[in-house]
């Protein structure tokens, strides 16, 4: 098995993560409504992001293989654009991330780890749900009337 390291995202490392989306999303083409906003990102998008928030990457040997980008806000952290490209899932590498996020946000004495999933993407949902996350809100993306998505959180307990 290959060894699978975490760091802490940089800007030079956002081409590769902005691959590692594409590649992760790319069974979601076409297939959602509205359509993922990944499509349409770009390098210097996910360099903003870094720099408004933070991220980290997953890197076996060679390149990175998993991403996950964060957000603080006054009372939580928001964890977005969590992906693992399709030949490393089921290594706990998602799991991986999330914990690193989780362990960010308590640096920053948050006690809420907040992301939305698609209504539709159930596996996801249960995904998150089998680590701690639970349904709080449902939601609808702009000019939509019906709901698409919901928001999960996680309550973590701050030392």
């Amino acid at each position: 098995m290959t060894t699978i390291h975490l760091h802490e995202a940089q800007p030079d490392h956002a081409d590769h993560i902005l691959a590692v989306l594409v590649a992760a999303f790319e069974q979601y083409r076409d297939q959602l409504d509205p359509p993922s906003g990944v499509f349409r990102e770009t390098a210097a998008d996910i360099r903003q992001k870094l720099a408004r928030g933070g991220g980290f990457v997953a890197c076996d040997e060679q390149r990175i293989i998993g991403a996950v980008l964060y957000q603080a806000h006054p009372d939580y952290m928001y964890l977005g654009r969590l992906a693992v490209l399709p030949d490393y899932r089921g290594q706990h590498i998602a799991t991986r991330l999330i914990t690193q996020v989780e362990q960010q946000a308590l640096v920053r004495q948050l006690a809420t780890v907040r992301l939305n999933v698609r209504l539709s993407l159930t596996g996801n949902q249960r995904f998150f749900h089998s680590v701690g996350y639970t349904i709080t809100d449902y939601c609808c993306h702009e000019n939509y009337t019906e709901f698409t998505y919901v928001t999960m959180e996680k309550k973590l307990t701050l030392a």
